[in-house]
């Protein structure tokens, strides 16, 4: 099964909070940190998958990661029922070697494409939040000017090796300021 059908499966029926993210994970025979919706594939540092969750549900704090992993198909429903759902800006996995200016310009050539798909999930009172750099000063300005509310004001960091005590921060005060 493909990843966009794997995603489909946690999509709510409304979403509340569109995380946006910069690629999808690779394909199932290459080892990434990024699998987010894979529920199959559990590997120990998915640091998307438990820093959001961690974010999003501050119940989980305590939980040892591991934890969250076992249980990630219950995460992932809870993630759902709860009105949240991520996508990303490109929608090709990207490898890690590709650069920052390469990212950038994928995302700039298909913006029009991204600015339909948000189209398609989103409505006037679903909060977006983009998640990495490239994403926010490449998406912010464009999506704001099609209409959509984009909560960041500031760039939310990948929760990368070293950047995921502020992930966490960063989009738990995002979601908690303008919880519904």
């Amino acid at each position: 099964m493909d990843y966009e059908s794997i995603r489909l499966r946690y999509k709510p029926k409304a979403v509340k909070y569109l995380l946006i993210a910069e690629s999808p994970p690779p394909p199932p025979e290459v080892q990434s940190s990024r699998q987010f919706y894979y529920t199959e594939r559990i590997r120990k540092d998915d640091r998307l998958f438990t820093n959001t969750i961690r974010a999003v549900f501050p119940e989980t704090t305590k939980i040892p990661e591991s934890e969250l992993e076992k249980n990630k198909e219950y995460w992932l429903n809870k993630f759902k029922a709860a009105g949240f759902y991520m996508i990303e800006a490109l929608e090709l996995s990207q490898e890690h070697e590709v650069s920052k200016i390469k990212r950038q310009r994928l995302i700039r050539e298909t913006l029009t494409n991204l600015i339909d798909r948000v189209r398609q999930i989103a409505n006037k009172n679903t909060k977006i939040i983009l998640i990495k750099s490239n994403v926010y000063e490449i998406a912010a300005e464009p999506l704001r000017q099609a209409g959509f509310n984009i909560l960041n004001k500031e760039l939310v960091d990948y929760p990368g090796r070293f950047n995921q005590k502020a992930y966490r921060e960063k989009l738990s005060k995002l979601i908690n300021s303008n919880n519904c």
